[in-house]
């Protein structure tokens, strides 16, 4: 697994590991090895470059996304053949066609759009209420009404999944790969709608692969 921040991730391994089981998950970090000051130096040009992810001692950071990207490219490039997850719903559409990388930005996308009806109105949870817009435009594109509401993972999700609620949306994305399944069950109580996480969709996919 490669996570835009750095390793390790104990949570997002912790929801892996439900559905993939015993399976050693080795993590990297597209940021390992970086100081502070290196990190801080990688501000975003704008909201469509804008990454929020953790860092190794648990802070959260505001990254640019096309120098994540390229990092990622010099560590797809180091690992062969090896099966990867990439641990981010971003769209990474700079990076080359790599062999057995797992995108949950592709997976959820295509399972949206298989699960729901043309004109259903999408619910959308993004870590930052700067992501909303652009989140918007990004769902938009499969032709439904989108609804776009922000909350940190790990922040109490309830403002958020009521803003959903109003909007009277069919199904809710979590749109982060750090939501965990305390937040997927309190937004699926609050909004009594279907509630599709980007890491247990990503997981199953991965088990399925695995054998």
């Amino acid at each position: 697994m490669m996570t835009i921040g750095q390793s390790p991730r104990a949570d997002i391994q912790r929801e892996l590991s439900v559905l993939l089981g015993e399976r050693k998950i080795e993590v990297k970090g597209a940021l390992d090895g970086l100081s502070i000051n290196q990190v801080e130096s990688l501000v975003p040009v704008d909201a469509h470059d804008t990454f929020h992810t953790r860092l190794a001692n648990g802070d959260d950071v505001v990254v640019s996304k096309q120098a994540v990207t390229a990092r990622l490219e010099e560590m797809l490039l180091a690992r062969g053949d090896r099966p990867v997850l990439i641990a981010c719903t971003g769209k990474f559409d700079d990076l080359s066609n790599h062999k057995n990388v797992l995108f949950p930005s592709e997976i959820l996308r295509h399972l949206v759009d298989a699960v729901t009806a043309p004109r259903g109105r999408l619910g959308v949870l993004v870590p930052l209420v700067e992501q909303i817009e652009p989140f918007r435009q990004q769902w938009g594109l499969l032709g439904r009404d989108v609804e776009v509401a922000a909350v940190k993972p790990g922040e109490n999700p309830d403002p958020a999944a009521e803003m959903l609620k109003e909007a009277e949306v069919d199904l809710v994305v979590l749109d982060c790969f750090g939501y965990e399944m305390a937040l997927l069950e309190r937004v699926r109580d609050i909004t009594a709608v279907p509630v599709m996480s980007a890491v247990r969709c990503t997981a199953h996919v991965a088990a399925e692969m695995l054998g």
